[in-house]
């Protein structure tokens, strides 16, 4: 193979000729904890004769100055080259040797992530320099403000944007309506960070004028919902785990150097008995210390995730009404809030986490709701335990590793974030694709592969059963205002009763509707005379499986003369039609739009094949919108999608509607 040399200085370029390339590398290998490639160079380069001039000329005039290298590769059968790897060193980073007049160095990458690497532990005040984007979000019950809040996602766009200002965000699982993990609508769309004292005191005179933030800093924040990060220069992408998936890439199995290779151990380092996870200050049971354990002999150690972030809100209010407990939460810090949004004001959310009776101020931010929903997947096995309670897991890390050599050329078209066939994999392993641990390249086109297998039970999430909670609020002083906050959005249109003053003059029955999709409603009371007395009902079959509450659990009395004629439910909506599925762009989710129904109050959205890529139809979502994103398709290249959609209200769904394809384009 041929290979030639330049090195760029500001605008000017030179061919160079260093000595010792045949013995170097190139390395892919994720960064530590990330999900992300980087192609590093291994070994020294040494540049003498004229080369060696120039590089010193750089060291006498500025020593800082990058010098950037590109390394080219002559094509196969052609006299054309493309660009092997770029890189950059100043020659700070290197050694001269003045007595033999030779300069040696270990180029570093000159990729996406080097602005990143250079710039994100860079610390700003946000508070300051953001201060134009500040939001307001609410409790409601006591009711409080809290007006120094920040959406996380432009905090990352701003952070991201100090060092590439033409860098943006793209994440659905912060900005899409719908959960792409969990289905439903999206109680992550709206996050908000705040600093602690702000949270704390959130009618202060004076609120926090510092709070540094550093993109890296935010970004290991995010990890509470198991999601990662790549960026390619220009676009920023957070996704959960699930996410990322492979599309498959090149096929050793027809490589005579390939054979004979079917041999494995385990990365035991990778395989924790104990998975803890903690926030800085909690009290509630579902925001203090949580732990994935398993109890197989196979496992030992144990790790921790420690996110220095705040969000046991309710414990945050209790502190600060409570003498003696201000001091229990810090000043310093930050607070994330997960909010809902009613068309005008944002609400943090309130209800009960899996596996708990308690209704608490920010659940969906809880240790309880959180592991169960983003934490099944990518464990260390397929079963194990949340905190002592038996479950079984979505997927498993993969710890399996083989090692196999191969040929390979730049017309194979490798990419480390393929998935690689191998005769263990197929053979063996019952189909599994390697995962490339660390790929080392060499100049002849030999490249030793480290590839890491693991079991996937290729299903969705299946949430266990938990409390849903309607909170009725009604100010007893006037008895003006009624406040209905469900602690998640319904499916259906929600629909309870007040009876006002049973019995007496001015008795008046109150219909109180909470839209599908919504968290929050407030009415005025329909009091005609002075207020004597209050009944409920809250018998509608829209409110079944769900938990009420009246003024923080005071006496509810119920009633069934409220209406005294009982609503006649809807009739199912008549079936829709499909407007179409497409994607914006190579490997972008496939787009499914239809026309709303009238009556219907949510939709249910199949798809065929299933999730297995089987000839059957599946349900992908049930959904409030006219629309989804289909996303995890780059391994789906060249696929078949076909959607159709039922429109649904409490009395049941319509037809079929019309069916729409779209064939998976991703290069």
């Amino acid at each position: 193979m041929t290979y030639r040399f330049y090195i760029t200085i500001g605008s000017s370029q030179t061919e160079v000729h260093p000595l010792n390339f045949l013995k170097t590398s190139l390395v892919d290998s994720q960064e530590s904890g990330e999900i992300f490639y980087r192609r590093k160079f291994t070994g020294t380069l040494r540049f003498i004769s004229d080369d060696f001039d120039l590089i010193n000329m750089v060291e006498v005039v500025d020593p800082c100055t990058e010098l950037v290298l590109t390394i080219e590769q002559r094509d196969s059968g052609a006299n054309t080259f493309h660009t092997y790897w770029t890189g950059y060193f100043t020659t700070m980073d290197g050694s001269f040797d003045l007595d033999n007049c030779f300069f040696e160095v270990t180029p570093k990458p000159y990729d996406s992530y080097k602005d990143i690497d250079e710039h994100w532990e860079d610390e700003y005040n946000i508070l300051l320099e953001m201060s134009d984007l500040k939001v307001s979000t609410w409790t409601d019950y006591p009711l409080e403000e809290y007006k120094e809040n920040y959406f996380i996602t432009d905090v990352i766009e701003y952070l991201l944007q100090k060092f590439a200002p033409a860098a943006t965000l793209t994440s659905f699982f912060l900005e899409n309506p719908t959960n792409p993990v969990l289905g439903g609508v999206n109680q992550y769309q709206y996050l908000t960070i705040a600093q602690k004292s702000d949270i704390k005191r959130p009618n202060a005179t004076n609120p926090a004028t510092i709070g540094m933030m550093s993109l890296k800093r935010i970004l290991e924040m995010l990890r509470m919902y198991n999601l990662f990060w790549t960026f390619d220069g220009s676009v920023l992408r957070i996704e959960h785990y699930d996410w990322w998936t492979s599309a498959d890439g090149l096929d050793l199995r027809t490589q005579a150097l390939a054979e004979k290779s079917n041999k494995y151990s385990y990365l035991k380092d990778r395989m924790p008995k104990y998975e803890k996870f903690t926030f800085a200050e909690s009290k509630d049971g579902n925001f203090t210390e949580h732990i994935i354990s398993y109890s197989s002999p196979c496992v030992s150690e144990s790790t921790a995730l420690a996110i220095p972030v705040t969000t046991d809100l309710s414990y945050i209010i209790q502190s600060m009404s409570t003498a003696g407990m201000e001091g229990n939460i810090a000043d310093e810090g930050w607070v994330i809030l997960a909010n809902s949004y009613d068309g005008a004001d944002y609400h943090v959310y309130y209800g009960a986490a899996y596996a708990s009776p308690n209704s608490v101020y920010n659940y969906v931010n809880s240790w309880a709701y959180v592991l169960r929903a983003f934490w099944m997947h990518g464990r260390v096995l397929l079963s194990g335990f949340i905190n002592g309670v038996p479950y079984d897991f979505i997927s498993v890390r993969k710890t399996k590793e083989q090692e196999v050599n191969a040929i390979v050329c730049y017309e194979d078209g490798y990419d480390p974030n393929d998935a690689i066939t191998t005769e263990l994999g197929e053979t063996y392993f019952g189909g599994l694709k390697g995962q490339v641990k660390q790929a080392t390249i060499y100049p002849d086109g030999r490249v030793n592969f480290n590839l890491l297998y693991g079991e996937d039970r290729n299903t969705e999430v299946v949430l266990p059963t938990r409390t849903k909670n309607l909170r009725i609020i009604i100010d007893t002083s006037s008895y003006t205002e009624i406040v209905s906050i469900l602690s998640e959005p319904n499916i259906y249109d929600t629909y309870y009763w007040i009876l006002w003053n049973d019995g007496v003059v001015g008795e008046v029955c109150q219909e109180i509707m909470i839209p599908a999709g919504t968290t929050y409603q407030e009415d005025l009371a329909a009091l005609a005379e002075p207020f004597a007395s209050i009944k409920f009902n809250y018998s509608d079959a829209s409110l079944t499986g769900w938990t009420i509450t009246y003024n923080d659990n005071a006496p509810m009395t119920a009633t069934i003369d409220c209406p005294a004629v009982p609503p006649v439910p809807p009739a199912p909506p008549a079936a829709t039609t499909m407007i179409g599925a497409g994607q914006t762009s190579d490997c972008a989710p496939v787009h499914v739009s239809w026309n709303a129904a009238a009556t219907a109050t949510y939709y249910v959205l199949y798809r065929k094949p299933d999730f297995g890529l089987a000839d059957n139809w599946v349900i992908i979502d049930s959904t409030v919108n006219t629309y989804y994103d289909d996303t995890n398709q780059c391994d789906q290249v060249g696929v078949m999608m076909t959607y159709k959609v039922k429109a649904c209200n409490i009395a049941g769904c319509s037809a079929d509607s019309n069916e729409t394809s779209h064939e998976i384009i991703c290069l």
